[in-house]
């Protein structure tokens, strides 16, 4: 006999108050944080996270309380995961994050998004840099817990939502099913 556990039932189901259309944004700034900054192009315009979009400029707070954009990171194969605290998926891709930094260096910036606590609250900073510190992340970990920046990113409510976006900032890929392994060869193939 098979037996099911509610939570098992539950696990990975987003709990979305709104949806947020993505806005254009003006001229970009870049924000004053500590991360590694390349301007994007004048001009550039967000699009959203179907592949082949311009990823939209998602700006967020980090684990330090910084304002953190996506798009600072023009010219970098960035690998955006948007997440929940609560989401078995996405704590075991977690485990295997910083292990994917350091095997491609430079060449690679991983920027985690979470959007709920582990009660699918919106996160705080201290949750924030709880999941940095837990999983010796030395990269982004931003907060969305009004969903306006990266809502849109998850796909048919399935957490976590991993995204490859080119060094022009472009959606290349949407990794699925979103494990370790199936970034490594995505990155390998865009890389």
């Amino acid at each position: 006999m098979i037996r099911f556990t509610p939570l098992a039932m539950i696990a990975c189901v987003p709990h979305l108050n709104t949806e947020h259309p993505v806005e254009p944004v003006g001229e970009w700034t870049a924000p004053e944080n500590s991360w590694a900054t390349s301007p994007p192009p004048a001009g550039l315009e967000g699009e959203g996270f179907d592949v082949g979009d311009i990823v939209v400029d998602v700006r967020l707070p980090d684990q330090f309380d910084d304002e953190v954009s996506v798009w600072q990171f023009f010219g970098h194969l960035v690998v955006l995961d948007v997440s929940t605290m609560w989401c078995a998926p996405c704590r075991e891709l977690a485990e295997t994050t910083q292990h994917t930094v350091d095997t491609y260096g430079d060449a690679l910036q991983y920027v985690t998004v979470l959007q709920e606590d582990p009660d699918g609250d919106p996160p705080t900073t201290e949750d924030l840099g709880s999941w940095a510190n837990v999983y010796g992340l030395s990269t982004p970990v931003l907060g969305d817990g009004t969903y306006e920046g990266t809502g849109a990113a998850i796909d048919n409510g399935q957490y976590p939502a991993l995204l490859l976006i080119d060094t022009e900032l472009h959606v290349v890929e949407r990794i699925n099913p979103p494990t370790d392994a199936q970034l490594v060869a995505a990155i390998e193939e865009h890389l």
